[in-house]
C-alpha cells in the first residue's frame, strides 16, 4: 500500500473505503434481500403484487441446520519434540479456556445463521489492554461482525492476500471520548452514514477501521468517524512506547498540562533475572556476544574460544517480542464461491422455489377465501337467507317438497396446488442436502434402525463441507488466539484442565516456554511452528446417548476391569461424567470415596491410579 502524507491521509481512507464499499453495493443488497427471505418477506420477484400467505420454507430449512456445536481445538508440533509435544498440549487448553471464557456459546448462535444466510459470517480477534484481573493484564477480546460491515480489498479472494480492508462499527460519541481519549468538540464532529442511526438518536455514530500491510508487510491501523482521526498506526502489532517531546518521560509518568506523545517501537526486552520456564529450564540474564558466524567475541570484538570464557563478552539477554502476521480477521464460508472472498449463501439456492411456494400458498388461499355454499331455494319462497346458525326457520307451502331446498358447493379443487407446493419444498430440501430423517420429520423408507442411522450419516454427510468450513475457522480464530498470547500475555496464564480419571489440574501457558536459542548467531527467537485442527473426535459428544450405551456396554464386557470392583466402578462413572450423564458427578465422588475409606477392598497397596494401569495391561 503506497505512503500517503499525514495531510492527506484522512482523505485518503476515506477515498479507499467509499471505492470499496461501493465495490461490494451489489453484495450488500444480496444479503439485505437474503435476510428479508429468510424472515419471511412477502415480495414477488418482478411483480408489484405481494403474496398474501407465506410458507417459510427458508426460515425452516436454515433452523434444521444450525448446530450449537463449538469445535474442541487440536494444537500439534509441526516437528515434533517432548518440549514441542507439552508446548502443544499447553496452547490447546489455553484455546478451550478460552471458548469457555468467551461468550462463544451466543456468538456460535448467531454465526451459524450468518453464515447459512448470507453465505459467510466475519469473526473480529483483538487484544484488549483495558481486560485484567488481579494476576493479569489484557486479553483477547473475540465479537461477530455482520457480513454487512465487513469491506475487503475488491477482487481479491483471500484473506491473507488483501493489502487493506474495513471494518464498520456503529458506537456512540461517549464511547469515542472513552475509548480513544479525544475531548467533547472532537466528537461532535463524528458522524453516522446510516440514517436508521440518525433516528435512533444523535449520539449514534459510524467507526471505520482500515487494517493494510505497509511496505514492510506489517499490519497497520487507521482508524476515523467522520472528520475525527482516531486511530493512525503504523505496525500496530508491535509494542509501542509513548514519550513526552517536552520532558521525554512515559506517558503515565508525564506530568506536562498539555503533553505531545510519540511513540516509539519497542522490539525487546532486557532481562535483570533469570527466568525459570514452566519444564525447570533458565533462560540466563546474561547471554555471550557472538557475530554472525556464530564465533564468541571478547569486550573488543575479538573472536575467542569457548575455553577462554572469561573474556567473552557477557551482555544482559535481549528476548525479542512476538508479533502477529495476519489481520484480525477471520472468515468462515458457508460453501466456497469462486472468484468472491466471501461463501455462497441458501437463501440464493433456494429462492426460486420460496418464491414459488408463496405463489401457490396465495392461490390457495384465494380460493378458499373466495369459496361457499350457495342455497337453493323455490322462487316465491318467503324466507330471509344470512349466515347466522339455527336463527331461522323454514316453513313449506302446501305441495311443496324438502327437494325443492338444496345447496351448491362452489368451493374449489386446491389438491393439485397443494401437491406441487409439497413438490418444491422436496426439491429445495433436495438442493440444501436435508432429508426428512434429519430434521426430525416422519419417514417410512427407512424399515430397521440400522437403516434410519445410515440415512441420517447420508444427510450429514451432504453438510459435511459445511461443517468443516466452520472447523477451518475456528481453527484460524485460535491460532490468532496463540499468537496474541505469544505477544502480549507477560504474566503466565493460569489454565484449569481435567485429566482421564475426572480430576482437576492447573497448567500454565508461558510465551516464555517458546522462545528458542539460535546458537549460530547467539539470538533468541519464537517457536511458533504449531498446526491448528479441530479435535473430531469431540464431535462424538454431541451424541451423548450413544456413549451413555457404549459406557454400560463396555462395563458389562470388562473392558474396564472387573464390574464387582470399586475402582471399575469408578472408572464406568468417570467415563460417563465425561458424557455428561446425569448426576455422574456425585456417583464419582462416592466411589473415590469408597477407594479412600478402604484401601485395600480391591487391590493391596495400590493407589488408584496403579490399580487403573494395572487393568489395562
Amino acid at each position: 500500500m503506497k505512503t500517503v502524507t499525514n495531510e492527506n491521509r484522512l482523505a485518503y481512507f476515506d477515498a479507499l473505503f467509499e471505492s470499496a464499499k461501493n465495490a461490494s453495493s451489489s453484495l450488500i443488497d444480496a444479503h439485505e434481500k437474503n435476510m428479508a427471505q429468510y424472515r419471511g418477506s412477502d415480495t414477488i420477484d418482478g411483480s408489484s403484487e405481494r403474496a398474501s400467505c407465506i410458507r417459510n420454507i427458508t426460515y425452516e430449512l436454515i433452523e434444521a441446520q444450525v448446530s450449537s456445536h463449538i469445535p474442541a481445538p487440536k494444537v500439534e508440533a509441526r516437528e515434533y519434540s517432548e518440549k514441542r509435544d507439552r508446548n502443544a498440549k499447553s496452547v490447546e487448553k489455553l484455546c478451550a479456556q478460552m471458548h469457555d471464557l468467551l461468550p462463544f456459546e451466543k456468538m456460535n448462535d448467531m454465526d451459524e445463521r450468518y453464515t447459512y444466510i448470507y453465505g459467510s459470517s466475519i469473526w473480529f480477534v483483538e487484544w484488549d489492554n483495558s481486560l485484567e484481573t488481579h494476576n493479569e493484564k489484557g486479553g483477547v477480546r473475540v465479537s461477530l461482525i455482520n457480513p454487512c460491515d465487513f469491506f475487503p480489498q475488491p477482487n481479491i479472494c483471500n484473506i491473507d492476500e488483501m493489502e487493506y480492508c474495513f471494518v464498520r462499527f456503529h458506537t456512540t460519541k461517549s464511547e469515542l471520548i472513552r475509548r480513544y481519549g479525544i475531548s467533547e468538540s472532537e466528537a461532535e464532529k463524528a458522524e453516522t452514514e446510516d440514517e436508521n442511526e440518525l433516528s435512533a438518536g444523535e449520539d449514534t455514530v459510524t467507526l471505520i477501521h482500515c487494517f493494510y500491510r505497509n511496505g514492510e508487510n506489517a499490519v497497520c491501523e487507521f482508524a476515523w468517524s467522520g472528520d475525527v482521526i482516531l486511530l493512525d498506526i503504523e505496525d500496530f502489532y508491535r509494542r509501542k512506547k509513548y514519550t513526552c517531546k517536552k520532558c521525554g518521560r512515559e506517558r503515565g509518568l508525564c506530568e506536562c498540562p498539555q503533553g505531545m506523545f510519540v511513540s516509539e517501537n519497542i522490539d525487546y526486552e532486557e532481562l535483570d533475572e533469570d527466568i525459570v520456564r514452566s519444564d525447570g529450564s533458565i533462560i540466563c540474564a546474561k547471554t555471550p556476544r557472538m557475530n554472525a558466524i556464530g564465533e564468541l567475541l571478547t569486550k573488543n570484538g575479538i573472536p575467542c574460544k569457548e575455553s577462554e570464557l572469561s573474556r567473552v563478552d557477557m551482555r544482559k539477554t535481549r528476548l525479542p517480542y512476538y508479533i502477529p502476521k495476519h489481520f484480525p480477521i477471520v472468515i468462515r464460508k458457508n460453501t466456497s464461491k469462486d472468484g468472491s472472498v466471501f461463501g455462497q449463501s441458501d437463501c440464493e439456492f433456494i429462492r426460486p422455489q420460496q418464491q414459488q411456494i408463496n405463489k401457490l400458498e396465495s392461490r390457495i388461499m384465494q380460493k378458499l377465501l373466495r369459496a361457499g355454499i350457495t342455497p337453493i331455494v323455490p322462487e316465491d319462497a318467503q324466507i330471509a337467507l344470512n349466515n347466522s346458525v339455527f336463527g331461522q326457520v323454514v316453513k313449506l307451502k302446501p305441495g311443496e317438497s324438502v327437494g325443492m331446498y338444496g345447496t351448491i358447493d362452489t368451493t374449489p379443487s386446491i389438491s393439485q396446488d397443494v401437491l406441487q407446493s409439497d413438490r418444491l419444498y422436496e426439491h429445495a430440501k433436495r438442493i440444501i442436502g436435508i432429508s426428512d430423517t434429519y430434521i426430525g420429520l416422519s419417514d417410512d423408507s427407512a424399515v430397521s434402525g440400522k437403516a434410519k442411522q445410515l440415512q441420517v450419516e447420508q444427510a450429514a454427510g451432504r453438510l459435511e463441507s459445511k461443517r468443516r468450513m466452520k472447523h477451518s475457522a475456528y481453527a484460524d480464530i485460535d491460532r490468532l488466539i496463540f499468537e496474541y498470547c505469544l505477544a502480549y500475555a507477560d504474566e503466565p496464564k493460569m489454565i484449569a484442565y481435567k485429566d482421564a480419571y475426572g480430576r482437576t489440574h492447573n497448567a500454565e501457558f508461558n510465551r516464555y516456554d517458546f522462545i528458542e536459542f539460535n546458537t549460530k548467531n547467539g539470538s533468541y527467537y519464537y517457536d511458533d511452528g504449531y498446526l491448528f485442527s479441530i479435535d473430531m473426535n469431540d464431535s462424538v459428544e454431541q451424541q451423548r446417548e450413544v456413549l451413555w450405551e457404549k459406557n454400560l456396554e463396555n462395563l458389562k464386557a470388562g473392558t474396564l476391569g472387573d464390574p464387582s470392583e470399586t475402582i471399575t466402578l469408578l472408572r464406568y462413572w468417570q467415563n460417563q461424567e465425561r458424557a455428561h450423564y446425569p448426576h455422574a458427578r456425585e456417583n464419582v465422588e462416592y466411589f473415590r470415596s469408597l477407594l479412600e475409606e478402604n484401601p485395600h477392598t480391591d487391590t493391596t497397596n495400590e493407589s488408584e491410579d496403579e490399580a487403573w494401569q494395572k487393568n489395562q495391561m
